[in-house]
């Protein structure tokens, strides 16, 4: 507990007052005056007593007084800035303090260093000025000189806290100006830390201030819920009429220990619930507890902590920042100050260990410095200027030092500046690291700590991501610097390739250090690498990651380009790698790098400056390629050598010095013409750096000559008589055009090459360094090493002159650029030291670094260097891992394929292949039967061997290498699964299905993917499944198939948007494996079988959601159909009833109705009537219903309708009744149901695509069928049911189908043309039909066709061969009643007539005639007066030819007995009978009858003089009564048979005439009644009525006599 300000003085005056001796009077007296004080603030009134404690020399006094002061610092008790005299308080007190240096006691001078180090660190009063000097160095000389370990260790920690302070202090209070803010601002970017003209404690008081607000709300807010819960329960109680005691009122201050405070539930800004006590005020978490000393919410005692010291911080932020600039000053005089006490030399051996401890504990400040160090040391251009000059130079002496700690300390601070200030010290840190740490690890001068200690600062600069990007953006990426981050790497491979293994190392290095070395290097190479992963990891939501992807548009990749064009780092980037390009042409021919620079652009021409200032600046240049390039004759070469050497700078340097200098950079080549041009161009440009030396360019080229031969005489090991000094003078007399250079200056030049050669060889320089490995001693070795370091900065120094800009970056875009520069070194080192070592540990280093480099690697699309890694881990995955490397090996390929797995792309494949190994080799271990035909023999040790592979590795990767395949990015997958297809083959031609099972996971796994990505993936797939479905193995093929379902019932599932069709191409397999197996012919049924019900089941599991599919599942079943396999066909019935039954729902996608239709259309074709019957019903239920939904689509209707319909119209040639009647009645039914809606145009494509196929079907079918009576009467009723429903047709669609009349009348007549039988009549009375319904719409030029074919058919059908058959005998022409006079004897058969054909012309005849009677009698308005005599014309023409045939009774006779026996002879009797039962009664007969009455008819109606004509028909009448007499010949003779068909015959004409006068002749015969031929007429016709008997006709008997009894009337009154 810390005591009050009277306390504590009274407390410590107590105790010095019992120290004190009686003879100290004044001390005595200044206590007592301290005692007696009674109103005081401070301790400032004690100064005067510690002053004489202090002078007391008494080790107790003195003891209290510093132990008492130190505690008053501390409590901050005195009043430090008041004066005593001129002098602060504060600073009075240190002096008094520091008075005590002399004291010997140890406890005194422990006491005086933490009085110290109270005063120097405390927070009130700061110390400035030559004190802070004074203090150090007196801390400083107590440790160096001090034997004491309590006060060595004492002013050691007090430094450290004072240092700590002050650089501590500066950070806190330090101002940056405008530049220097700038500049900090472009180094690290303002993350709300930095503010201008303000220092950063500053800016946390302000945050600080801002969190008590916030705080301050907070107790609003809550106190705000708490009063309002509190209102209500008073407001309830009330209502109750209840007092609850315990109930009080909120208090305001949300920080009380009240009990019974009312809790509450309130989010703050985060979202995060408050505690009992609110919200923290530092982390504004949930706060339930509270600091005592404010009375804040708090939640753990380290925000305690903060909040005190940011309460603390703000008390003084704004008095300490006003002395920004003194704190400044006192930071850079304090490091001012330790450099040069690191700097110290030891001239003398006894004080060298007290001049090491100084060394090291200011080198340990300096580090502490730094480490404290941030913003504002790093950007003050003072302190950074002591680090230049002063820092670095110590670091360098202190590195060279033999002292071990000396050495790491210095390390340590190389680190620090690497980390904090390199973009300062850019010149100097390459410098260093160049030319002394490169040093240590290459020369074997250099000890085992030099190297370790320099591969472990690597190691911490390999670490820093941001390090490793900088370093490789301002040395590897920018021209003119050398490749530094390569090098490092470099220097490492070079290292664990075996550099420490050559003879020069052996004298300091181990075997086991060499090892241990390695291991370092290989820590680094995995830190390096780690440290990008990480550092990718954390920025790859902030920045872009630089990936290739397959379908980027070439406009944005301009763009992107450009964008990089403009970015200067990015542009030195890309010239750099060109530069090393360059180097690497340069290095095989020279002439190759000058076209390669023209191609980059480095040079437009062959420009001999540009060149030579390339070479200049690459210092990775094959020194022997570049003499034999200087030596060369050529004007161009030498232009560049003189550009090169223009570089150089000789001035000050002596002839030899500048050759040697000269010679560092190539090699003189071996030719004394080619080294007399370059000893030319030397001494020119010699003479220009250094004028007056020599009297001209030719003495100083002839000394040069000279020098290089006494370098050869004297280093020759042929060459045992070495020249002498008196020699070498006497060759140079003269030298300088005739004078002699001094004795001195040849003299020098003598020693010097002797000692040292002007230039050596490579080969000479390593046999050099092995020689003085082995002969001179560590410590010899040790100044040989400061000396090669010392030279080596001195010559880089004068090359590099200039600071060159420093470009900060902390963007991951540069990665890509950094691995591909530095990826082959630490490849290189990994995979030789893999094979060296046998350390598990070392080994699992390497496979995670090879792992992480993958992933890097990929991340950056480098795809070639990835796959070297990957395929260096092949190696150890082949074959059974017996070894711990290739366990390591098997799971870093898995690891690297499950956690890189998104970057593996072309890689998957030897990934999978690793997979698939590893499958067999599991099956071993479980014992599972190998599915491989080629099994592999395993002996026990295999065995073990596949039991500790597993034991190392779950089996359960494998399985989560198909499983994350899901997070793989869209270019991954798709190389995934053309990896997974590609292997899946190989391992198809072993029978193996492992891949193939898992292709089918891995698609199930990635179907929610975007569908164009899908769509992608499944190209893939398909070609693959398509490849194993068309297997010539049947079960390998079916296996596949079955996976195929499984997947395809899963995708299905899935909804598919509108003109998408990626079921289709999901699908697609399917119908190619269908259409392409190669299985043999017995099995492909099996196989096509299979996939059909792979079909069915689709369709049943989901139809409701297929949509495009349908188009692949119609297609494959249109091509099974093609198949004659019934059990195919009745799968494919399955699918269309299915679809059929749903189809008025629309759930079948309507793109694919032509394919149903097709189908539909080959079922109606099979030989099963049940299916037929059921596909025809279906065919109609189908085009009902797409009619219906399609109705204004004309376009699709069209390409439904002749399809359909001609398949119909086409099954009229099925051989079954039932199916040719089913299709007819179908065909016509849509017609009519659908033909209203029809265009004319449709009309004409039916009755030629349709109706006149049918009708060919129908002429055709009774071709084709047996001749049995039941077969013939069924086709005879099918034709005439299609004739009436045909007929009915036209008349119910006759609006439509008027354009078109023209078409179906030429369809009509071709038809009867063609078959002139049973059909022509049907269609000539389908035709008279139409006509008398459809007549009034009819135009005159229908009509006039109609008359014009007519006519034609008359013409083409008449049996000419009956009519004139008149000429066949003589008997022929002679009447009946003349021949029968005579016997009749039989004639023979000399005439061939077809009765049928005659029958059927005959009928055909008449059915013509009665088209153009109902177009007389019904339609005589619409017939033109032309057509009309026309009609009238072919009746007479007709009735003439008819009534001359009929009346020729002998003729026909003998007629019908030829034909008989004709048709017997030729096609056997039983056609004609057949015949007969078709047609009428008389078809037997060969007779004209009803078409001469017929035309009788007509010719009445049409003719002008119908009288004329009746009394042709009178006659007529009247020799039929006269032919109706008995026969008078015996019936079993030809005479009597004659007159028997006479009798009949006459009896037939008699009642047709009756009939025919009764209809028309009577009519005309009325209206002319007056004419007296008419009564005569009517008279005879009566008389021959009456004469005979038989053939009496009422009505036509009552018509005569009334028309008899009319005359008689007219007669009568007239008279």
């Amino acid at each position: 507990m810390s005591l009050s300000l009277g306390e504590l003085i009274n407390q410590s005056l107590d105790k010095i007052k019992k120290a004190i001796t009686k003879k100290q009077f004044e001390l005595k007296q200044s206590i007592d005056e301290a005692q007696q004080l009674k109103e005081y603030f401070d301790a400032n009134h004690l100064i005067t007593v510690y002053q004489q404690c202090i002078q007391s020399k008494q080790v107790k006094l003195i003891e209290l007084a510093l132990f008492d002061i130190k505690n008053l610092v501390e409590q901050g008790f005195f009043a430090g800035e008041q004066l005593i005299g001129e002098k602060r308080v504060i600073e009075v007190i240190l002096d008094i303090v520091i008075s005590c240096q002399q004291e010997k006691e140890e406890t005194v001078q422990i006491h005086m260093i933490k009085a110290i180090q109270a005063i120097m660190t405390n927070r009130r009063h700061h110390i400035y000025g030559e004190l802070i000097t004074k203090v150090f160095s007196m801390l400083i000389n107590l440790h160096a000189v001090s034997k004491i370990v309590a006060i060595v260790n004492a002013s050691k920690e007090a430094c450290q806290k004072i240092v700590s302070t002050y650089f501590q202090r500066l950070e806190d209070y330090g101002i940056l100006t405008e530049e220097e803010f700038q500049q900090a601002i472009q180094k690290q970017g303002n993350q709300g830390q930095l503010v201008l003209g303000k220092c950063r404690a500053m800016i946390n008081a302000e945050q600080y201030m801002r969190s008590l607000m916030t705080s301050l709300i907070d107790e609003v807010q809550i106190y705000t819920e708490r009063k309002q819960v509190y209102d209500r329960q008073i407001e309830d109680l009330n209502q109750m009429k209840v007092i609850n005691l315990d109930l009080h009122e909120p208090n305001l201050r949300n920080v009380t220990v009240e009990k019974n405070q009312i809790q509450v539930n309130v989010t703050n800004e985060q979202n995060i619930k408050n505690g009992k006590f609110g919200w923290c005020v530092v982390c504004r978490n949930s706060a339930s507890q509270y600091c005592k000393e404010t009375k804040v919410p708090i939640c753990s005692k380290e925000c305690k902590f903060i909040h005190l010291n940011q309460m603390n911080n703000f008390s003084q932020c704004y008095q300490h920042s006003s002395n920004s600039d003194q704190y400044c000053k006192d930071a850079l005089e304090i490091l001012e100050m330790l450099c040069q006490l690191s700097q110290r030399d030891n001239t003398n051996p006894q004080l060298s260990q007290m001049i090491i401890k100084c060394k090291i504990l200011s080198l340990e400040l300096i580090y502490e410095a730094l480490a404290q160090s941030d913003t504002i040391l790093q950007n003050k251009p003072k302190l950074i200027q002591i680090l230049k000059e002063q820092l670095l130079e110590s670091l360098l002496k202190n590195s060279l030092s033999t002292e071990k700690q000396l050495l790491i300390l210095t390390l340590n601070i190389f680190i620090q500046l690497i980390w904090k200030v390199r973009s300062h010290l850019k010149k100097e840190l390459e410098a260093l690291i160049e030319n002394v740490y490169f040093k240590f690890l290459d020369s074997s001068n250099s000890s085992f700590d030099h190297k370790q200690y320099t591969l472990k600062v690597f190691n911490k600069i390999m670490t820093k991501p941001r390090v490793v990007i900088e370093i490789f953006v301002n040395y590897d990426c920018s021209l003119g610097q050398n490749n530094l981050l390569k090098k490092i790497l470099d220097m490492q491979c070079r290292i664990v390739q075996g550099r420490f293994s050559k003879q020069e190392f052996q004298a300091s290095i181990t075997q086991n250090q060499e090892t241990y070395l390695k291991s370092l290097c290989l820590d680094n190479y995995y830190g390096y690498i780690k440290c990008l992963k990480e550092f990718c990891e954390q920025n790859e939501d902030q920045q872009n990651v630089i990936q290739v992807q397959q379908l980027e548009d070439q406009e944005e990749t301009a763009i992107q380009s450009q964008q990089l064009s403009q970015d200067p780092i990015e542009k030195q980037k890309q010239m750099k790698l060109e530069m090393n390009k360059a180097v690497q042409k340069f290095n095989f021919k020279p002439e190759h790098c000058i076209k390669h620079l023209l191609a980059c652009q480095f040079m437009e021409t062959r420009d001999p400056k540009l060149f030579a200032q390339f070479l200049w600046e690459n210092r990775d240049l094959n020194k022997d390629k570049l003499g034999e390039l200087f030596g060369c004759s050529s004007e161009f070469n030498q232009q560049v050598f003189q550009q090169y050497i223009d570089f150089m700078n000789f001035k000050d340097l002596q002839i030899d010095e500048g050759l040697r200098y000269m010679l560092e950079f190539f090699t003189l080549p071996g030719e004394s013409q080619q080294i007399d041009r370059i000893m030319e161009k030397f001494a020119s440009k010699y003479c220009i750096d250094n004028p007056g030396i020599y009297q001209s360019a030719q003495a100083a080229y002839t000394l040069s000559y000279l020098l290089m031969m006494l370098q050869t005489d004297l280093h020759n090991e042929k060459n045992l008589d070495k020249m002498t000094i008196p020699q070498f003078v006497n060759l140079a007399k003269g030298i300088n055009d005739g004078e002699n250079l001094p004795q001195d200056l040849l003299l020098g030049f003598y020693q010097r090459i002797q000692k040292t050669p002007l230039a050596l060889h490579a080969k000479e320089q390593a046999k050099r360094a092995l020689e003085q490995a082995n002969q001179v001693d560590q410590r010899k070795r040790h100044a040989m090493l400061a000396k090669e370091a010392e030279e080596s900065l001195k010559k880089w120094f004068k090359e590099h002159p200039n600071q060159d800009a420093y470009f900060y970056a902390n963007s991951i875009e540069h990665v890509k650029s950094l691995l591909q520069q530095t990826w082959s070194a630490i490849f290189a080192s990994i995979s030789v030291f893999l094979e060296q070592t046998e350390d598990q540990q070392q080994i699992l280093l390497c496979f995670e670094t090879i792992q992480s480099f993958i992933q890097l690697m990929g991340r950056f699309d480098l795809d070639e260097e990835k796959d070297t890694f990957i395929s260096f881990l092949q190696r150890y995955c082949t074959g059974i891992p017996n070894t711990y490397r290739q366990i390591l090996g098997v799971q870093a390929l898995i690891k690297a394929a499950i956690q890189s797995g998104q970057y593996l792309r072309k890689s998957w494949k030897v990934a999978l292949q690793l997979v698939s190994r590893l499958e067999t080799l599991h099956q071993v271990v479980k014992k599972i039967k190998v599915d491989s035909p080629q099994k592999e023999n395993y002996n026990q040790e295999d065995i073990q061997n596949i039991e500790r592979l597993f034991q190392s590795i779950s089996y359960d990767q494998i399985d989560k290498i198909f499983n994350m395949s899901i997070n793989l990015d869209s270019n991954s997958i798709l190389e995934f699964i053309r990896a997974l297809c590609e292997l899946s083959k190989e391992e198809i031609k072993q029978n193996r299905t492992f891949l193939l099972s898992r292709m089918i996971e891995v698609a199930d796994f990635n179907m929610d993917r975007i569908k164009i990505i899908w769509s992608r993936m499944w190209e893939i797939m398909r070609e693959h499944f398509l490849e194993v479905g068309c297997h010539k193995n049947v079960d390998l093929a079916i296996y596949a198939i079955d996976q195929l379902k499984q997947l395809s019932c899963k995708f299905l599932q899935q909804p598919e948007l509108a003109n998408y069709h990626f079921q289709k191409e999901f699908l697609m397999p399917f119908e190619q494996i269908f259409s392409h197996s190669q299985a043999q012919s017995q099995y492909k049924i099996q196989l096509r079988e299979y996939l059909l019900s792979c079909m069915c089941m689709i369709t049943n599991v989901c139809f409701n959601s297929l949509k495009s599919g349908w188009k692949i599942i119609m297609s494959i079943v249109n091509q099974a159909l093609q198949e004659d396999q019934q059990q195919l066909i009745r799968l494919c019935v399955q699918i269309t009833d299915k679809i059929m039954e749903d189809v008025n729902n629309q759930q079948v996608n309507q793109e694919i109705y032509m394919e149903l239709i097709q189908a539909l259309i080959k079922l109606t074709k099979n030989k099963d009537i049940n299916i037929v019957e059921n596909a025809i019903k279906q065919l109609k239920t189908l085009v009902d219903h797409i009619a219906l939904i399609k109705r204004n689509d004309n376009k699709f209707l069209d390409s439904l309708w002749i399809p359909v319909l001609s398949s119909l119209s086409i099954l009229y040639s099925d051989e079954r009744v039932a199916v040719q009647q089913l299709s007819v009645q179908t065909l016509f039914d849509l017609l009519q149901k659908h033909g209203v809606y029809q265009s004319n145009e449709f009309w004409k494509m039916i009755l030629r695509g349709v109706i006149r196929p049918l009708f060919d079907e129908i002429q055709f079918s009774k071709l084709q069928y047996t001749k049995q009576q039941q077969s013939k009467k069924s086709i005879t009723s099918t034709c005439k049911m299609t004739f009436l429903l045909f007929t009915d047709l036209v008349i119910s669609q006759i609006q439509q189908m008027q354009p078109c009349l023209n078409d179906l009348i030429d369809i009509y007549i071709q038809l009867i043309l063609q078959t002139q039988d049973h059909i022509s009549i049907l269609c000539l009375q389908s035709l008279r039909k139409i006509i008398q319904n459809v007549g009034q719409s009819l135009t005159e030029d229908n009509w006039n066709l109609l008359i014009e074919q007519i006519q034609h058919l008359l013409s083409q059908c008449s049996p000419t061969e009956l009519f004139e058959a008149f000429n066949l005998d003589e008997d022929f022409q002679k009447p009946l009643d003349e021949l029968l006079k005579e016997e009749i004897r039989p004639k023979k058969f000399s005439f061939k007539i077809n009765a049928q054909e005659c029958s059927s012309k005959q009928q055909i005849q008449e059915k013509c005639l009665e088209i153009l009677e109902v177009q007389v009698t019904q339609f005589q308005n619409q017939i033109t007066q032309q057509n009309k005599q026309l009609i009238l014309q072919l009746f007479q023409e007709q009735y003439q030819k008819c009534k001359r045939f009929n009346t020729n009774i002998y003729m026909r006779y003998f007629l019908e007995q030829w034909a008989v026996q004709w048709n017997f002879v030729k096609r056997s009797s039983q056609e004609f009978d057949d015949l007969e039962n078709n047609n009428t009664t008389q078809s037997k007969q060969l007779s004209f009858i009803n078409v001469e009455f017929l035309a009788a008819k007509v010719i009445v109606q049409l003719s002008n003089d119908p009288l004329a004509f009746i009394e042709q028909l009178i006659q007529r009448f009247l020799d039929a009564y006269n032919g109706f007499s008995q026969p008078l010949h015996r019936q079993d003779s030809l005479n009597g048979n004659l007159e028997q068909l006479r009798h009949l015959e006459s009896q037939i004409v008699i009642s047709r005439l009756q009939l025919l006068f009764m209809e028309t002749v009577f009519p005309q015969l009325k209206q002319n009644l007056k004419s007296k031929v008419v009564s005569k007429w009517l008279i005879q016709l009566l008389k021959a009525g009456l004469n005979v008997s038989g053939v009496e006709n009422k009505e036509y008997n009552k018509v005569l006599v009334n028309l008899l009894e009319e005359i008689i009337n007219c007669e009568n009154n007239v008279f």
